[in-house]
């Protein structure tokens, strides 16, 4: 492994990943990889980018309403978790409620309740059985069409003849390289 010429701090590193955008927070529009980088390098912190961000006469970047990016950093470094060997953390499959499932996905969430009540009957029933359930078990598998088949077929004949020509091209380097003198 080769070392990294980054002289990133840790927290630079979290900054950066705030700036672009993380499970806690919107990205900053206008913001990529590359300008990200620039700014926290420049500013060397995400306070410094927000308040050079807000002080710009130009306006060239705005960063989304309610953008609570000190909350998402504490959630970085110090995340909600609980140990495994806490009591919390002592999961048993029971019965689903089939009632709040209703509730919450149905009534709330707009899901249809003929699909909730069988996923949920699904999941009853496999309570019973000591395997557990492919994943393939939950959905409609969709067979793929002609031309996706088609497709894959050329893909896969492409890349083997992409494969037999570079075989060929080192095959005939190494009886180049053998045909020189050595020393040469």
């Amino acid at each position: 492994m080769g070392l990294c010429r980054l002289t990133f701090r840790e927290s630079q590193f979290v900054d950066l990943c705030i700036l672009l955008g993380c499970d806690y927070l919107d990205p900053v529009p206008k913001v990529g990889p590359t300008t990200a980088l620039k700014l926290i390098r420049d500013h060397g912190s995400l306070e410094k980018v927000v308040e050079a961000i807000e002080n710009d006469p130009k306006e060239k970047y705005k960063l989304p309403d309610d953008w609570p990016y000190t909350d998402a950093r504490e959630l970085f470094f110090h995340p909600d978790v609980k140990p495994a060997d806490d009591p919390a953390c002592d999961f048993k499959w029971e019965k689903p409620d089939t009632d709040g499932l209703i509730q919450f996905l149905v009534t709330e969430k707009g899901f249809s309740e003929d699909r909730v009540r069988s996923g949920a009957a699904r999941l009853e029933k496999n309570l019973k059985s000591a395997q557990q359930q492919r994943l393939e078990g939950f959905f409609k598998v969709i067979p793929k069409t002609e031309d996706e088949k088609k497709a894959a077929k050329r893909k896969a004949e492409e890349k083997s003849e992409a494969a037999r020509k570079k075989f060929k091209e080192e095959k005939k380097e190494k009886a180049k390289a053998k045909a020189k003198p050595r020393g040469a």
